[in-house]
């Protein structure tokens, strides 16, 4: 076989060396999956045309994701649907980045014994419409399961909530009505953990109020050894949270933390309630007359 010279350095091939692409893999992986890429690229030690290069070369492949944030940031897509982790995250502090990235690694929970999370949305639709009428003050509301809708106009599991309801608030001297769209991430009582957090954190770009249910099944929320991490953690970012120990009655809810309205495109919240069902949409538009 006839060798390429021009491939050659300094006279010789090394056939052991290993491609580009899997040293961009295996130092993006000893950085936890996640890194800015500034950070990344200096790791490397390579020049910006051939990091980027490179780093396209998998994005193509579909082997890592974008993110935003300073310089952007890369993600090695080790779990489908948490492809939009960086998305969501490009403010967060050191300590919660870290968080972010021990939750891409965690093993599937075991759930035999325990009420599944898919058995929770029935009853929490309804309770959720009384919960932002009765207790947040809205005047009209309706609520939506979108858990089971795939990966339809969602872009994976961190971006798509368990359930989406839309209200409007009507003020006292204000002659304008106000409409809002709250979303809920739903955790079974063998998946309390910052996840839910971290899962609503990641609809506060499409919901003017992001929310976790965490259902304990009748246990007490100091059982738990993440509580109050879950809780530290939703105050820093606005996330609500809310201990269910019966997820089909108001009056065994406990709302921990108030979710704080966040600044989020009233384009996107728009196209958000035009993915939700005929029925829900004619409604909102009614209220919002």
């Amino acid at each position: 076989m006839k060798l390429n010279i021009s491939s050659r350095r300094r006279g010789c091939i090394d056939l052991a060396r290993p491609s580009n692409t899997t040293v961009f893999l295996r130092v993006l992986k000893e950085q936890g999956g996640y890194a800015a890429n500034p950070t990344l690229r200096g790791c490397l030690g390579w020049p910006e045309e051939k990091y980027w290069s490179v780093h396209q070369e998998l994005y193509d492949a579909g082997v890592i994701a974008r993110g935003r944030g300073r310089g952007g940031t890369v993600l090695l897509k080790t779990l489908e649907d948490e492809a939009d982790l960086p998305e969501i995250i490009e403010n967060l502090s050191d300590e919660d980045m870290q968080t972010a990235k021990e939750v891409l690694v965690e093993d599937d929970i075991e759930s035999e014994g325990h009420v599944k999370e898919s058995e929770l949305y029935t009853p929490l639709e309804a309770e959720i419409v009384k919960f932002l009428k009765l207790r947040k003050g809205l005047r009209e509301c309706g609520c939506q399961i979108t858990a089971s809708q795939g990966r339809r106009d969602t872009g994976g599991s961190w971006s798509r909530p368990d359930l989406i309801a839309v209200g409007v608030r009507v003020y006292e001297y204000l002659p304008s009505k106000s409409a809002e769209l709250h979303t809920f991430e739903v955790k079974a009582s063998y998946d309390v953990s910052v996840k839910g957090v971290l899962e609503a954190l990641a609809h506060r770009e499409s919901a003017t109020h992001s929310h976790v249910i965490y259902h304990t099944d009748g246990r007490d929320w100091e059982q738990f050894p993440e509580a109050r991490r879950i809780e530290q953690l939703a105050v820093r970012h606005g996330i609500g949270v809310i201990v269910a120990t019966s997820a089909g009655n108001l009056d065994d809810w406990d709302e921990l933390v108030t979710a704080s309205r966040s600044n989020a495109d009233p384009d996107i919240v728009d196209r958000v309630i035009g993915s939700l069902s005929e029925n829900l949409k004619s409604k909102v538009r009614i209220w919002t007359r």
